[in-house]
């Protein structure tokens, strides 16, 4: 009985011996380089502007601020999704691919030339043709007269309506509010402090500084859920806000109702739908409390 067992163990160990050895001796498989390297010295963090253009659309250029922050400067002037900003940026890092022999293609058949769509990365270029016949979700590109197959993932960050690209923080990127003007009230950041004006009485509204500065705080933090063309409502507010280290004044229209709350910036032919829930917390000040 003591023999089988031995014999038993001494089998075990030579099975695991073979499986380790087979495991080690199998061929790795190489990883491709980014599909940006083929090309082109270019990292993410370099590229400070792109600019998109896509058959019968209107072109889309962004450039990136000396904080980092992205901004589209065609066809709109606003603060650009950042999400958005990092899925064009992927494709520079992308291997997954495949590239095709280009003597054996048509570029014109493959709707490569013209291309569907371009995209440039300071003035690296990338082009956008047709979708692969084979029905495998890819797509094929041109980089350099050279022909690549990519995940067609990567053409839909690109064939968007440029209001998909506008940041849903109406303020921009980490805003910084040093002064609100707002129908009922009138706050001004001064050294440090907020003053504060109101329609209402003090013995109306909570007016200390923390309750202003959590009141503030709740505009700076704010996330519309959606960017839509500016439509004028025929009855709105007004709400002016200035930023630390800018210039111009927000000029919003405000419209609030049981089934919509919109913060409208005609001047840039924008609006925002926010969630019902954010009315108080944006529009009024809290009550005082009584002792």
């Amino acid at each position: 009985m003591r023999q089988r067992w031995l014999l038993n163990l001494v089998l075990l160990g030579v099975a695991l011996m073979l499986g380790l050895s087979v495991f080690f001796s199998m061929e790795k498989p190489t990883e491709l380089p980014k599909l940006i390297d083929l090309e082109i010295d270019l990292e993410a963090e370099q590229v400070q502007t792109i600019h998109i253009e896509r058959v019968g659309s209107k072109p889309i250029s962004f450039m990136k601020d000396t904080l980092g922050f992205w901004k589209m400067t065609t066809p709109l002037h606003l603060p650009a999704s950042r999400f958005r900003i990092m899925a064009l940026l992927e494709m520079l890092s992308m291997r997954e691919y495949k590239q095709l022999d280009t003597s054996e293609l048509n570029l014109a058949e493959l709707k490569l030339a013209p291309p569907l769509a371009t995209v440039k990365f300071n003035q690296f270029t990338v082009a956008f043709g047709d979708s692969s016949p084979m029905n495998d979700r890819r797509r094929y590109l041109l980089i350099n007269k050279k022909v690549y197959l990519l995940a067609d993932t990567v053409y839909d960050s690109v064939n968007v309506e440029a209001l998909s690209f506008v940041s849903l923080s109406p303020l921009g990127n980490d805003p910084t509010i040093t002064e609100l003007k707002m129908p009922d009230y009138l706050m001004v950041l001064t050294e440090g402090e907020w003053t504060f004006s109101s329609t209402f009485s003090s013995d109306e509204i909570d007016s200390s500084q923390d309750a202003i500065k959590h009141f503030i705080e709740n505009w700076q933090q704010l996330q519309a859920f959606r960017v839509a063309p500016y439509v004028e409502g025929s009855t709105q507010k007004s709400i002016d806000i200035r930023l630390a280290n800018q210039k111009e004044v927000l000029h919003f229209t405000v419209r609030s109702s049981e089934q919509d709350f919109i913060l409208g910036l005609p001047e840039k032919s924008v609006q925002y739908q926010l969630p019902i829930s954010q009315v108080d917390q944006l529009l009024h000040l809290p009550t005082k409390v009584v002792d």
